[in-house]
């Protein structure tokens, strides 16, 4: 009897090893806000959508625990980004560059009240022609380019190999006790 239960807490114990969380995630108001940034547009017979890492940025932020989004918020947003698309469906023009600046401004326009939704702040730099997306001063999207950290990262490794060695221990110390590798 003690040799099954210690098999069976050994087993248990790794099993729980094997176990990952995640407490991320989409409610319905958010995926509603995500998809309709996922929403291609035909624009002069082309498919034109948000880039996609403007789309990650998104779904990074709407993921944090401290964003609850109301339907009305939602609704509200999503109106402002049909808002954006219908202009940019009505210049017939494919490229941010090429657009007029009343163009501009308005999808700026739509933009910003978009973000002020949900208490971001949009901050434009002409020169640069960047857009920087801030809550409470700390950026959360921009279109600039990223610096991106190259090479391999073995912390996880070193972690979950010294939860695994430890895990191992338990087990062959209470297989020990109960004599399981005794003949």
């Amino acid at each position: 009897m003690k040799r099954i239960l210690s098999m069976a807490i050994c087993v248990t114990l790794l099993a729980f090893a094997c176990i990952t969380a995640s407490a991320a995630g989409l409610d319905a108001n958010k995926s509603k806000i995500l998809d309709s940034l996922k929403t291609e547009v035909s624009v002069g017979g082309k498919k034109v959508s948000l880039p996609a890492e403007l789309v990650v940025q998104a779904e990074n932020f709407l993921k944090r625990d401290d964003v609850n989004i109301t339907s009305e918020q939602a609704d509200e947003i999503i109106d402002n980004i049909n808002k954006a698309m219908n202009t940019l469906k009505s210049s017939g023009i494919t490229s941010i560059s090429n657009l007029s600046l009343k163009d501009k401004t308005a999808i700026l326009d739509n933009i910003r009240a978009a973000a002020e939704v949900v208490g971001l702040t949009v901050s434009v730099n002409s020169t640069a022609k960047t857009i920087v997306v801030l809550k409470d001063g700390v950026p959360v999207a921009t279109n600039e380019v990223a610096l991106k950290i190259t090479g391999p990262d073995v912390t996880a490794i070193y972690v979950f190999s010294g939860m695994f060695l430890v895990l191992i221990a338990g087990c062959i110390a209470v297989a020990l006790k109960a004599r399981l590798f005794v003949k």
